[in-house]
C-alpha cells in the first residue's frame, strides 16, 4: 500500500510530466482495445457481407470459346441448359450441393405500379446453397417446379415495391402479363460485397420450371440456365471444387476444361483470398502497441528520474536494515501501479468508445468492433509486457545503490 501511495505521490508532484506519461499509456491502452477489436469488426463485416447470399458458394456460366479460336467471328457463344446443371449434379464428388437460377428482367404491375424488375427463377438446391431466411410463408417447393405454379417469393425491399407497406401472403400481382400468388417473403439481407444481379432484397423468385416455360431464349430451343450455383464443403477446397465441376461441364458442352472464357469461375471464398484482411490485423496491433510502448518509455524515464532524486532516501533504508529486495519491490510496485492506473483508464475508454459504435446499429455501413476475450487479453498482456520492462529498470538500479557512498555524498 505504501509503493501505491508513494506512486501517486510521485504523479501528484509531476503534474504536467505525468499528464503526458498517462496520456501515452491511456490512448495506447484504449488504442489497442478499440483498433484491434475494430479490425476484427471490418474482417468480419467484410466475410459476412461475401456469405450473405450464400455461405461457402461459388458461381459457374458460360462464356464463349476462347482457346484456338483466335478471329473474333470464331468466338460462338456458350450456355448451360437445365439438363447440363442436372449431370453436373449427379457427377460432382467434392461439392456438397449443386444447383441453378435463371435470371432477367421482367415488367412487373400490381394495382397502379408497374416496374421492371429481376425475376429470378429458382429451385429447391438453389434456396439451400444460399440458405437464406423467410420472414414469413414458405419457399419454392419441388411441387411448384414439377407443376410449373406460378407462385413467387419476394425480397425485403420487392416487398413494398411490389406490393405496399401493407403486402400479405396470398396477394396477387402480375409477371408480364402473368399472374402470380405471394407464397413467401424473405428476411432482409441487407448490403451484399459480390452478387450477380440486384440485391436479395429487390428479386423476386419463382419457380424455374416456370421461368424456362414463360420466358424461354430466342436463340434457342434448350431450357436455358442463366448461372449454375455450388457449395464448397470447405473454404480450403475452394480450387480443387471449381476444377472438378469445371472438368464436367466442359466434357458436357464440349470444350476444353482449360479454357476460362468458356466456363468463368467466381466465389466469395476467392476474393476474400485476395484481401489482406489477416495483414490488417497485424497492423492495426503493431500502430496501437507503438503507441502504449511510447507511454511505458514515458513511465521509465519518470521513475528512472524518481530513482535519481531518491537516492538519499534510498540509501538511508539499506543503511538502516532493508534489503536491496525490498527496495527493487517498492520501485517495481510503484511502476506497476502507474501503469496499471493509465492502462485501466485507457481500457474504460476504448470500451466505451466500442459500446458506443455498436449502439449506432449500423453493422452494414459502419464496422462494429467485437470485444471478445482475445481482444482483451491482447490489451492486458501489451500493457502489462509494458509495464513489466518499465519496472525492472528503476528497480533495479535503485537496488543497486550503494548506501555507504550515497549518504557520504548526500551529506
Amino acid at each position: 500500500m505504501e509503493s501505491v501511495r508513494q506512486a501517486f505521490r510521485l504523479l501528484w508532484a509531476h503534474k504536467v510530466r505525468s499528464a503526458l506519461t498517462l496520456f501515452g499509456l491511456v490512448w495506447g491502452t484504449a488504442a489497442v482495445i478499440f483498433l484491434v477489436g475494430w479490425g476484427a469488426g471490418v474482417k468480419t463485416m467484410v466475410t459476412n457481407g461475401f456469405a450473405k447470399t450464400g455461405k461457402n458458394m461459388g458461381q459457374m456460366w458460360a462464356g464463349r470459346i476462347g482457346e484456338e479460336y483466335t478471329p473474333a467471328v470464331d468466338r460462338r457463344e456458350l450456355w448451360f441448359t437445365w439438363q447440363d446443371v442436372q449431370y453436373a449434379r449427379r457427377r460432382a464428388r467434392i461439392a456438397e450441393l449443386v444447383g441453378t437460377e435463371k435470371r432477367w428482367y421482367l415488367p412487373v404491375t400490381a394495382g397502379q405500379k408497374a416496374l421492371n424488375m429481376e425475376i429470378r427463377g429458382v429451385e429447391v438446391a438453389s434456396q439451400q446453397i444460399r440458405s437464406l431466411a423467410l420472414s414469413a410463408g414458405r419457399a419454392i417447393t419441388q411441387g411448384d417446379l414439377d407443376h410449373r405454379r406460378r407462385v413467387a417469393v419476394l425480397g425485403a425491399d420487392a416487398r413494398v415495391d411490389v406490393l405496399g407497406a401493407g403486402g400479405r401472403l396470398g396477394d396477387r400481382f402480375r409477371i408480364d402479363g402473368k399472374s402470380f400468388e405471394v407464397v413467401g417473403f424473405l428476411e432482409r439481407v441487407g448490403t451484399q460485397f459480390g452478387r450477380d444481379g440486384e440485391e436479395v432484397d429487390d428479386q423476386i423468385w419463382i419457380p424455374l420450371s416456370t421461368h424456362i416455360a414463360f420466358w424461354p431464349m430466342d436463340w434457342t430451343d434448350d431450357d436455358f440456365v442463366s448461372h449454375l450455383l455450388y457449395r464448397m464443403p470447405h473454404r480450403s477446397l475452394a480450387e480443387e471444387t471449381e476444377a472438378e465441376l469445371r472438368r464436367i461441364l466442359a466434357e458436357r458442352i464440349h470444350v476444353s476444361p482449360t479454357d476460362e472464357e468458356a466456363i468463368v469461375g467466381w466465389s466469395p471464398v476467392k476474393t476474400l483470398r485476395m484481401i489482406p484482411l489477416d495483414q490488417q490485423d497485424g497492423m492495426m496491433y503493431a500502430l496501437s502497441a507503438a503507441t502504449l510502448v511510447i507511454g511505458g518509455i514515458g513511465v521509465l524515464n519518470m521513475m528512472l528520474d524518481s530513482v535519481r532524486t531518491r537516492r538519499r532516501e534510498i540509501g538511508i533504508r539499506l543503511a538502516v536494515g532493508a534489503r536491496r529486495r525490498d527496495v527493487l519491490l517498492q520501485f517495481f510496485l510503484e511502476t506497476l501501479t502507474i501503469v496499471a492506473f493509465g492502462g485501466g483508464l485507457g481500457g474504460a475508454i476504448g470500451v466505451g468508445g466500442c459500446l458506443a459504435l455498436e449502439a449506432l446499429a449500423l453493422p452494414d455501413l459502419i464496422p462494429v468492433p467485437e470485444l471478445t476475450a482475445g481482444v482483451l487479453a491482447m490489451a492486458l498482456g501489451t500493457m502489462g509486457g509494458v509495464g513489466l520492462i518499465a519496472g525492472i529498470v528503476p528497480a533495479w538500479m535503485a537496488s543497486r545503490i550503494d548506501p555507504a557512498l550515497t549518504l557520504r555524498v548526500e551529506g
